[in-house]
């Protein structure tokens, strides 16, 4: 993703997070990649998949772009993110699909929660300049970002004061990672974090 929040969360939490995002009101949890005729996920099933697009339509309706559109040919984050996007819908037999520089969507991961494990999960966009789509969407896609940080507890991160050595969590990567409360909680009681 272009811009992403790392972070773990239980069932809770992420029920809380749908919440904010106000799904089930104006937002819609839509399967990625989205094409044109996608039916909306329930909230069940939208934490059992890979990944979500979430559409709020008080922003405005995904743009849809086909197998010949110049978003395609961009030298952006956006038109490398379109392309793979493009490969995967044609593999699931759609030819066309969400433009991320002109949709004002978010790609939503869901982290997955075991009885001993949490593995991360992340929300952000694709786009390259979330203000170019509109400045309300930039707002948003800020907005969810702070809600993770001041929901969540820093547990994984490049600098030393955001590690919590006393959990155990190995990841990959050095980004930034919160644990929203339910998740943090099972951490704190041994489940391993990945």
């Amino acid at each position: 993703m272009t811009g992403a929040s790392y972070f773990y969360a239980d069932a809770e939490d992420t029920h809380e997070l749908l919440d904010y995002l106000h799904v089930g009101g104006g937002a819609l949890l839509r399967p990625w990649p989205l094409t044109d005729n996608a039916q909306p996920l329930s909230r069940q099933d939208a934490a059992s998949v890979r990944r979500v697009l979430i559409v709020e339509s008080a922003l405005g309706a995904p743009v849809f772009i086909g197998a010949n559109d110049p978003a395609l040919k961009a030298s952006t984050a956006s038109g490398v993110f379109n392309r793979l996007n493009m490969d995967a819908a044609q593999r699931a037999g759609s030819d066309t699909i969400v433009d991320f520089d002109a949709s004002p969507v978010l790609l939503w991961s869901p982290g997955s929660v075991s009885t001993t494990q949490l593995r991360v999960g992340s929300i952000g966009t694709q786009a390259t300049s979330p203000r170019a789509i509109s400045a309300d969407y930039d707002k948003w896609v800020k907005r969810v970002a702070s809600w993770i940080r001041r929901r969540g507890t820093a547990v994984w991160g490049l600098q030393t004061h955001a590690v919590q050595p006393e959990l155990d969590i190995e990841l990959p990567f050095l980004n930034s990672v919160y644990a929203l409360p339910g998740a943090l909680q099972r951490l704190r009681e041994g489940a391993r974090g990945r």
